[in-house]
């Protein structure tokens, strides 16, 4: 600006107006490890604008920076500076496919008799898979010559997540 006075003796000054970095917000994910559990978290890291910042994760979430014990799912946080200026971000957390159990029985055939079988095949959750059969018996994903019977495997995969099928090999003829 210049300023003249009655005498035009003029003045010139100027002033600039700064701004502070905007809010910025980045997002760390820790997705679910089993089907249904709540063990994923988010991690926010917050720069720009004037601290302290205050953080609004939506009705049961908290009010922390971080959040964790969380489902499958989209978060979405509003960060406000000192200042009452605002940003939202939103990150959303994943789990893997259940472990399903499907299995193929073979009856055995004939009372007394050891031909059954049991074929298992599994889908979701993380490769590798571990089987148990039970105490004392084979750790293989399949079983043969088995005996009339109520059998039950738990599978677990990579990450510890398990879960368990029945099945059950029959006789399939009478008498003898």
């Amino acid at each position: 600006v210049t300023v003249t006075d009655a005498n035009g003796c003029t003045k010139t000054t100027s002033a600039t107006i700064t701004q502070l970095p905007a809010i910025v917000l980045s997002t760390t994910q820790t997705n679910v490890l089993c089907n249904g559990a709540s063990t994923g978290a988010i991690d926010l890291t917050v720069s720009g604008g004037t601290s302290p910042y205050t953080y609004n994760w939506g009705v049961g979430q908290g009010t922390s920076q971080d959040i964790n014990n969380l489902s499958a799912g989209t978060y979405t946080v509003l960060v406000t500076d000192a200042n009452g200026c605002t940003k939202t971000t939103s990150a959303t957390i994943t789990q893997l496919p259940a472990i399903v159990l499907s299995t193929t029985q073979v009856d055995v055939l004939c009372n007394g008799a050891s031909t059954g079988a049991i074929n298992l095949t599994v889908t979701g959750g993380t490769i590798s898979y571990t089987y148990n059969w039970g105490s004392g018996q084979p750790t293989t994903k399949d079983r043969t010559g088995l005996p009339a019977g109520t059998y039950t495997v738990i599978v677990t995969d990579a990450n510890g997540c398990t879960t368990t099928a029945l099945q059950a090999a029959k006789k399939a003829c009478k008498g003898k």
